[in-house]
């Protein structure tokens, strides 16, 4: 039952091309991270030779290339900046719409009206939304190790692919607590327009609100991978800091850099226990998602007013 269920859902999603619209959106973040890379490293590349120049006709010796200096998987750092923002707001879409549609065309009140367990269904349309979101990212690593086989003219290092590749199970992570959120929304309301809007003031609350409480970030320093938090220069948020490890926004932003080693590298325990409040977090919300479910009385359609 479950297969069936998440095969119905992929289809339906497939239908509707929000597979399709979630995949390219994701490639072009990828490639728009890319392109600024390559462009940075254009310019870097230019302003060193040209310094190079200059100095060897002067007879003074060069310095090392600043390029040669900078981490090898700088060129997507862009990358923890957009699947917060955009990458975000599709899975909460992705996960609006998987119960959006059957509560808005009477389909759930079709399927129970069956001796179908609910837990089950739940189970289906997780891992429907799981296995689009693992395949619109798989997509993207590999434009990802594209980009840096174009601009670094050589082939990832397999320590770098590694990186690669937990950074981009860490985003799945990250991507399926906004997810469920959608799903949640659906359920505790009436009409799905207004589940929708109530899900994007959680994603507001989580990747913007909560950052700025915590940390005294501003709205564009709380996407900033490797900004430096102010609570250590002022008394309120000192106090507010105690909440930061709980704030999943600012831990996915902290362990993404730590695994693709834009910033100084700390233990690996710690990166692991800046992953633990999403996983937890993941967790309790795909629970209240079958309490919900449980107690949901599909013998009623929203309304998509």
């Amino acid at each position: 039952m479950i297969t069936t269920f998440a095969s119905q859902q992929i289809q339906s999603l497939r239908r509707q091309r929000i597979f399709v619209a979630l995949l390219i959106a994701l490639l072009a973040m990828t490639a728009v991270a890319g392109v600024l890379g390559w462009s940075s490293h254009n310019t870097i590349t230019r302003v060193y030779d040209e310094a190079v120049r200059l100095l060897a006709a002067d007879g003074k010796p060069a310095p090392p290339n600043p390029f040669l200096l900078k981490p090898s998987l700088s060129l997507l750092s862009n990358m923890v900046v957009y699947i917060p923002l955009l990458g975000a707001l599709l899975a909460l879409v992705l996960g609006h719409l998987s119960l959006a549609d059957d509560e808005a065309d009477g389909v759930g009140r079709l399927i129970f009206s069956r001796p179908v367990s609910r837990t089950h269904y739940v189970a289906g349309k997780l891992f429907a939304v799981a296995s689009v979101l693992a395949a619109a990212l798989a997509g993207s690593l590999l434009v990802g190790i594209g980009s840096l086989l174009v601009v670094n003219r050589a082939v990832p290092a397999i320590t770098d692919l590694g990186r690669l590749v937990v950074f981009y199970g860490l985003s799945w992570l990250y991507l399926m607590v906004f997810a469920l959120v959608g799903m949640i929304a659906v359920l505790m309301t009436r009409r799905t327009s207004l589940a929708l809007l109530s899900a994007m003031g959680v994603w507001l609350v989580i990747t913007f609100a909560v950052p700025q409480f915590t940390s005294g970030l501003r709205p564009t320093e709380s996407l900033n991978p490797i900004t430096n938090p102010v609570s250590t220069s002022q008394r309120f948020f000192q106090i507010t800091a105690f909440a930061r490890p709980y704030s999943v926004a600012e831990q996915y932003k902290a362990a993404s850099s730590h695994i693709l080693n834009l910033v100084t590298a700390e233990p690996v325990a710690q990166t692991i226990q800046r992953v633990l409040p999403i996983a937890v977090l993941v967790t309790s919300l795909a629970i209240v998602t079958l309490v919900l479910v449980e107690r949901h009385d599909f013998s009623r359609s929203s309304s998509n007013e």
